[in-house]
């Protein structure tokens, strides 16, 4: 709707404006109920069909046809425009309009596009050739599905088949055209592309396919082009190379990938590079210089000298004489009064046929001065802080220790997550909330896992896989992992400082304890939460595919934001109630001597306990620390770290607790060693390794048995079912 008065509004300013001394007539028949436009309508409203130039029919709800053999009857028929005309379906082809420079039929009901191969016939046939081009031909927001072949056989400044319901361009389309700008913008539909859809157009320079559903884009008849535009098109996987673009100057695209596909050629397409430089090289070789001499210097013009008659080009001019002059176009410039909106931008096209440039090379190739310049592309969105162009993982030491990592997460959390399963009969609080903690640092060691196998398999060339990891089914497991993962470990850990603060703070009331059916029910609110926070950048709140290591860190909306901010929240109530929880725990031990009068070596070994879960809270700190940066930088719409740099802390600082985790809680404990020998006894196998660790244990006493009486020390309970403590201060599971 808007487009449609936006050209409203040109063609009355332009009727206002224009000069008295115009001898021509402009029509226009506004809110009409005519069902047939026809030389006896615009007669019987007043008007002499030789004097009208320009024909406007807006807002007519029951027009149904177009008398196009009445428009011969206007010799002097300069534009046609109709619009909103929803019963108008089809325009049979329009005949021989020598004088006929704008075709507008907007915001209407056809089907298809018009057969307008025969409007310059006569042109054709005449003297005066070069003249006889359209400006604009103008058929947005109609109903089309197809283009009929040979329908725009036309010489036109610009065409636009904006928001229609265009679902395939076919073969030579355009084929025997000169059309120097053509746009499909805003139509959904539009998935296919022939691979000789653009084929035999001589002139085209501008190229709009932005807000279309194409999947891939053909480059034969596009040798010419100046300007692409492909915005707002995820559907689009790979851009050709830029070789195959002999002209390109501008490209507007979706993706910052596709960009990097433009800057570093010989990494996008290698095959293409190769046969480039095998080229180059060749062209210099005739030349008598070397390449590698020759690439180093820059571009100059030089009047040739005299080889006898030797001189090398690397084309020639194209002889065809079919375009107008630059004075010509210019001088017709005031009967065009409508500029495409998907080309607003730019200046009108014009109708030359450049010269040849090879291979798409700036080269001027004369012997004894041989010069080549590599072309550079304008090309946005160009690579920025979050999608730069690189690998996964950026650097060779970072690729490398990735590895690292990933062993530490899956070895140390599966060797918890084998033991405690396996002895299942002796499940107790602690021992279950471990089996939680365990699965989710297992997940973020597959998570970093799958990153490095990425970045193994396209090492060097990231941006030609970017489409299929980014948006494909990979990067969204891989991010719900990472988000899963974290948030229920960031739960789990929470749940157990809370337990432990409480059995000690509370040691000498039993009935004060989390049971196991109260933990369940606690950890299966925390698998609710986790999965709802990994699951909604799946249904459209943020998105996982915003950068190549999967993570939700762009901020488009005040949803994505308040997603964001949660994530950010969650992580930091939780640090400072994990936090509160041991300040209390130191507290309550501070004067465990002093309180229950000589009871200091109880004490002692509750504080070391407190001590090694002051360890277990800088290692979260720091896991938890990049988390809290991203979530800034998410929030504040800039980052405040690249993801080249981030990347360092995705592998170093973000698996910390993944890696730590199952060694601090369990694996370094006496007591995971006896339930690992429990479970290696049970196998009938290295029956020397169990006698020797026998052998090595002291007989158990009150300090190293917790579950042997103790009546003189009610500070704590040492039950073994609900022990806190074991001797030097291990923490039990």
């Amino acid at each position: 709707m808007f487009s449609c008065w936006k050209h409203v509004l040109v063609l009355c300013l332009y009727i206002l404006v224009r000069p008295c001394y115009a001898q021509g007539v402009s029509v226009v028949l506004l809110k009409t109920n005519i069902t047939r436009l026809t030389a006896r309508s615009i007669h019987l409203a007043g008007y002499h069909l030789h004097t009208v130039e320009h024909l406007s029919i807006m807002d007519a709800p029951n027009l149904e046809h177009v008398a196009v053999e009445d428009l011969t009857k206007m010799p002097n028929l300069k534009s046609l425009f109709i619009t909103q005309a929803p019963r108008l379906h089809r325009i049979a082809p329009l005949p021989a309009l020598p004088e006929l420079r704008t075709f507008m039929v907007t915001t209407s009901g056809l089907v298809e596009v018009p057969n307008l191969s025969h409007v310059h016939d006569h042109h054709r046939q005449g003297t005066n050739s070069s003249l006889s081009y359209l400006q604009a031909i103008d058929l947005e927001g109609n109903h089309i599905k197809r283009i009929p072949a040979h329908a725009l056989r036309v010489r036109a400044d610009q065409v636009s088949l904006n928001y229609n319901l265009i679902e395939e361009v076919p073969a030579h389309a355009f084929k025997n055209a000169q059309i120097s700008k053509l746009s499909f913008r805003g139509n959904p539909n539009l998935r296919r592309l022939d691979e000789h859809a653009f084929a035999g157009n001589l002139l085209l320079r501008q190229l709009d396919l932005s807000n279309t559903a194409i999947t891939s884009l053909p480059t034969k008849g596009l040798e010419k082009l100046e300007t692409l535009k492909i915005e707002k098109t995820p559907s689009l996987k790979y851009i050709p190379s830029i070789y195959e673009f002999q002209s390109l100057e501008r490209a507007y695209l979706t993706h910052h990938f596709h960009c990097c596909a433009f800057a570093f050629p010989e990494r996008h397409n290698p095959a293409r590079h190769a046969l480039y430089e095998t080229q180059m090289a060749n062209l210099a070789q005739k030349c008598g210089k070397q390449y590698k001499n020759s690439v180093k210097r820059r571009r100059r013009s030089v009047t040739p000298p005299d080889y006898g008659g030797k001189l090398t080009t690397i084309s020639e001019a194209d002889t065809e004489t079919t375009a107008t002059t630059s004075e010509e176009y210019y001088a017709s410039e005031e009967d065009y009064f409508l500029d495409s909106s998907s080309f607003e931008d730019e200046g009108p096209g014009d109708f030359h046929d450049p010269v040849n440039s090879s291979l798409g090379v700036s080269s001027f190739a004369e012997c004894g001065s041989f010069s080549h310049t590599r072309r550079q592309v304008e090309c946005t969105p160009l690579p920025d802080a979050l999608n730069p162009c690189e690998d996964v993982m950026g650097w060779s030491w970072l690729r490398a220790s990735v590895w690292f990592v990933v062993a530490a997460a899956v070895v140390g959390n599966v060797a918890v997550l084998l033991v405690l399963l396996t002895n299942h009969t002796e499940l107790t609080v602690p021992r279950f909330l471990m089996c939680h903690l365990a699965f989710s640092d297992l997940c973020t060691g597959v998570y970093l896992s799958m990153l490095a196998v990425v970045d193994l398999r396209s090492y060097g060339e990231f941006f030609n896989y970017a489409y299929d990891w980014q948006y494909g089914t990979g990067c969204k497991i891989a991010g719900f992992l990472s988000v899963f993962s974290g948030q229920l470990s960031v739960f789990t850990l929470t749940i157990v400082t809370l337990e432990r603060w409480f059995a000690i703070t509370y040691a000498i009331y039993l009935d004060r304890r989390i049971t196991l059916s109260a933990a369940s029910k606690i950890m299966l609110g925390g698998w609710l939460f986790s999965l709802l926070m990994a699951g909604l950048p799946l249904v459209g709140v943020s998105d996982y595919s915003s950068t190549s290591i999967c993570l939700p860190v762009e901020s488009e909306n005040v949803g994505v934001a308040v997603y964001q901010g949660s994530l950010f929240m969650t992580n930091a109530i939780a640090w400072v109630t994990i936090v509160i929880c041991y300040v209390q725990i130191y507290r309550s031990l501070g004067g465990g001597g002093e309180k229950y009068g000589g009871r200091g070596a109880a004490a002692a070994a509750e504080r070391r306990i407190a001590n090694k879960m002051a360890l277990l809270i800088g290692t979260d700190l720091l896991c938890w620390a990049p988390v809290a940066f991203f979530g800034v930088t998410a929030l504040a719409g800039i980052p405040l770290v690249d993801v080249s740099h981030g990347k360092v802390l995705l592998v170093f600082f973000y698996p910390l607790n993944a890696c730590a985790n199952p060694f601090l809680y369990a694996i370094l404990t006496k007591q995971y060693r006896r339930d690992l020998l429990t479970l290696i006894a049970r196998t009938g196998k290295c029956n020397w390794l169990i006698e020797k660790y026998k052998l090595g244990t002291p007989p158990p006493t009150a300090h190293t048995n917790p579950s042997a009486p103790a009546p003189l020390l009610p500070l704590v309970d040492y039950q073994r079912s609900q022990s806190q403590i074991k001797e030097n201060g291990e923490v039990m599971l």
